[in-house]
């Protein structure tokens, strides 16, 4: 009974051409090729789906797991999305689902699909300047462990974040740039404040 549904779903997705627009949605085949290591059971929805509903929902303005359970369920089954995604959801991925699934997944082969996706959107072949500076992420906070911090690169003359780099707890800004510049390489006029331009540093 399950297969022949899922088959005339399929079927149907064809005919309105969803999966041929899918197709070139870049940002989607690129958080495909994240390693999705939930058992067999655990994957009722594909984790590039679930990750790019979210990465959506976080741009409209969703801070935390609720807000993004939350528009997911209210816009899945807008046309738009389905043919963004190039499926129709039979079930709508519960609250639960989708924290374990964001807080699970790999930050840093997040990061690298972010990387590719703004580099192959934005032209950098012209030695950009980058401003570099550390933020404290809102809300990151839980049982008393301490507030995730993140160096964020930022392309000046669009305001478009290129990178982010985590910094290690009980460390700072200092170690967390250096790796930053060896990953970006020297193509980019680096800025950042008076913490980072000391001569040690």
């Amino acid at each position: 009974m399950a297969n022949r549904f899922r088959e005339k779903l399929a079927e149907k997705r064809s005919k309105k051409g969803y999966k041929e627009i899918a197709s070139k949605n870049r940002l989607l085949q690129l958080l495909g090729e994240i390693p999705d290591h939930r058992k067999g059971q655990g994957k009722l929805h594909k984790l590039e789906h679930i990750l790019f509903l979210s990465v959506i929902a976080q741009l409209m303005g969703a801070v935390n797991y609720k807000e993004i359970w939350v528009w997911i369920t209210k816009h899945i089954q807008d046309d738009k999305i389905k043919k963004l995604l190039g499926v129709e959801f039979i079930k709508t991925p519960g609250r639960s689902a989708i924290a374990e699934i964001l807080a699970e997944v790999n930050y840093l082969e997040l990061e690298k699909v972010f990387r590719i996706w703004i580099n192959e959107l934005v032209d950098t072949s012209n030695l950009p300047q980058l401003a570099v500076d550390g933020k404290v992420m809102n809300g990151s906070s839980v049982n008393a462990k301490q507030s995730t911090q993140v160096l964020n690169a930022v392309l000046a003359n669009s305001g478009i974040i290129l990178a982010h780099k985590k910094i290690v707890e009980k460390s700072n800004e200092v170690p967390a740039l250096r790796e930053l510049i060896d990953e970006l390489d020297d193509s980019f006029i680096y800025t950042f404040d008076a913490m980072n331009s000391k001569k040690n540093t």
